[in-house]
């Protein structure tokens, strides 16, 4: 596949991908994303958290919020989201890398106004963070949709960048006294912590919770949906 000019990797080539597979499982394996765009000529950044529909990434915040209005003016915005897989220890200071997962994409942001789709959109965004979440809480109603923007941004344009393995180093450094290898990272999460004023019989985790989170064997909580 020929990438598009915005998406191509030009920098070690061999690690990228650009099919749509590739790009929705980054998409869909990262807690939140980073979206760019230019205001008065200087550029602008900001995390926040994202889904996926689709050929379509789903982005929702303030509608007063500086980079919405700066997408509602028209502006292009470029997406990434990146995974960290793990720690590459070298021998030498020179060759420590680490191993992760990235995704840029590149598209126009438009604003959903539609009932139906923007309860599309808020549900993407919930079961995104929290799988199975959605069947738990209160439906959007008006005056959440008055206070809430959702933005729909169509993938015009991605890559996919990743790095997985071990070391690389030069010949001369394998017999150096020092330890090198990966060491492997992924998110988890702590001991869920109740909000002030629930009852006490919500307050103590109901079995209806763990299966959300997911319990680990030592006891935190991580997150199923991030692979």
């Amino acid at each position: 596949m020929t990438p598009p000019r915005l998406a191509r990797v030009r920098r070690r080539p061999d690690r990228a991908r650009y099919d749509t597979a590739a790009v929705h499982a980054v998409l869909d394996a990262a807690p939140f994303c980073h979206v760019a765009t230019v205001r008065d000529g200087r550029p602008v950044v900001l995390p926040m958290v994202h889904a996926r529909l689709g050929d379509v990434v789903i982005l929702h915040g303030s509608p007063a919020a500086g980079l919405l209005r700066d997408a509602r003016n028209g502006s292009a915005v470029c997406l990434t989201a990146t995974l960290l897989d793990g720690l590459v220890l070298a021998r030498s200071a020179r060759h420590h890398s680490v191993n992760y997962r990235s995704v840029t994409v590149h598209g126009r942001a438009a604003p959903v106004t539609d009932p139906e789709e923007f309860i599309a959109g808020m549900r993407a965004l919930v079961e995104h963070l929290v799988p199975g979440r959605w069947e738990q809480v209160r439906r959007a109603v008006a005056a959440d949709m008055r206070d809430t923007a959702v933005w729909r941004v169509a993938i015009e344009a991605a890559s996919v960048k990743a790095r997985s393995g071990p070391t690389v180093e030069p010949e001369a450094d394998l017999s150096l006294p020092v330890w090198a290898g990966e060491v492997p990272a992924r998110l988890v999460f702590g001991e869920p912590v109740p909000a002030p004023g629930m009852p006490a019989v919500i307050a103590s985790r109901p079995a209806a919770v763990n299966p959300v989170l997911g319990a680990a064997p030592d006891g935190n909580f991580q997150c199923r949906a991030r692979p």
